[in-house]
């Protein structure tokens, strides 16, 4: 590896979008320092664990700052002054409070039910491909997953979310932390797709509610909240297509990828599901389908590792880093599935925690569960195979198998 070469990309794109392994680098920028100033994204970066986890529970930041600023970059009327409604950028009060409701309508989602279905689909999914001995697990388990688990959820027929998928991208480009004028003006055209498609169906739900989890979260009278049309579409493009559709989508796809990688681990499972849960966690811990962090603002001078994060200074978290923090996780880039404890922080945990880690969860081991029950073994054809290259995410846009079935 150029090492001038890579600590070079890191400045303008830290996440290393594409890049087989960006591991090696952060650990090189560890030793320098635990946070690294990036110009290309315009913000600091921490990459090391404790400073890391520390930021994530700092009050000291704001992400509705960090809107500001792209604001006045790209000019009013652009998809930033609707994302002032979005979930992960707001903060204090009006953060805690929707979040509240959220949680508390995913609080009274069916899981067994949820689970059931899962597990049903992703048996029948892998049954329909039992004559094929290749096979591209994104295009044809990925792809569909998270999809069917969110249409199960929202009430949404399936077969109607085609071109909701494709708009997927866009709007989670526009919420990345490099930003030019063509992620902007894709993320408004995404933007302005999720109303024209989800609007009558909001509509609709208020009209006739029925016990989905949309109909949950349009009002909580109990709670006193009701949620206006421009909140709801956000919380729906927002926590279920970009959040679920978007990044489990990667998350299957490196679960196939590493256990292809680690036949050993593999077979172990195989032999005893209790390793399911661990090998999970170990798997979003050692390549983590969201890299980084949504940005956020210093509200005042803060020093972090040594360095003046200036006040009115943009910050990100990047977990794939932290993750591999030697200090933290012995041996981190090697695949332990006995790895305890495991403190890995691909959901975030802190005042912006994931809020559908639990269904994440469920759907990767359901998918872990199902590459178990169907194959005995799998590798990875590689010259068949290509990364998914995008900002702060990680796992691949085609990963071809050879799978040896039970």
């Amino acid at each position: 590896m150029d090492v001038k070469n890579a600590l070079d990309c890191f400045r303008q794109d830290p996440c290393l979008p594409g890049w087989d392994d960006p591991y090696s680098v952060y650990a090189e920028l560890r030793l320098e320092a635990p946070i690294h100033w990036c110009e290309g994204p315009r913000m600091w970066m921490i990459i090391a664990y404790h400073e890391a986890a520390e930021q994530l529970k700092d009050h000291r930041f704001s992400r509705q700052q960090h809107l500001d600023k792209l604001i006045s970059r790209f000019g009013a009327g652009h998809i930033f002054d609707r994302q002032k409604n979005d979930l992960p950028y707001m903060d204090g009060t009006d953060h805690a409070r929707m979040r509240h409701h959220v949680i508390n309508a995913y609080r009274r989602i069916d899981f067994p039910s949820l689970k059931g279905f899962t597990e049903a689909f992703l048996d029948s999914r892998l049954e329909s491909l039992s004559r094929q001995k290749q096979f591209d697990v994104v295009h044809e388990v990925a792809d569909l997953l998270p999809v069917m688990v969110v249409s199960e959820l929202l009430g949404v027929p399936a077969d109607q979310q085609e071109q909701v998928g494709r708009k997927v991208g866009s709007f989670v480009r526009a919420r990345g932390l490099t930003q030019t004028e063509s992620t902007m003006e894709r993320g408004d055209d995404s933007i302005a797709f999720y109303e024209e498609y989800f609007l009558p169906l909001i509509h609709d739900k208020r009209k006739n509610p029925s016990s989905d989890l949309l109909s949950r979260l349009i009002a909580d009278p109990q709670e006193g909240v009701h949620l206006s049309d421009e909140q709801l579409l956000l919380i729906i493009s927002s926590n279920f297509y970009s959040a679920s559709v978007y990044t489990l989508r990667l998350l299957v796809s490196t679960l196939a990828w590493v256990m292809a990688l680690n036949p050993d681990s593999f077979a172990r499972i195989q032999d005893n599901r209790e390793l399911v849960v661990p090998a999970l966690e170990e798997v979003l811990r050692w390549d983590a389908p969201a890299q980084a962090t949504n940005a956020s603002v210093a509200l005042e001078d803060i020093e972090i590792g040594g360095k003046l994060v200036k006040a009115g200074d943009s910050l990100s978290v990047l977990v794939g880093a932290a993750n591999r923090d030697p200090k933290t996780f012995p041996d981190p880039d090697q695949f332990l599935i006995d790895r305890h404890p495991n403190p890995h922080l691909s959901f975030a945990p802190g005042l912006h925690q994931c809020l559908g880690l639990q269904i994440a969860r469920m759907e990767g081991e359901a998918a872990l569960h199902a590459f178990c029950d169907h194959f005995s073994s799998l590798s990875v054809i590689q010259s068949e195979s290509q990364r998914f290259v995008g900002d702060r995410f990680r796992g691949f846009d085609r990963l071809m198998l050879d799978v040896s079935r039970r």
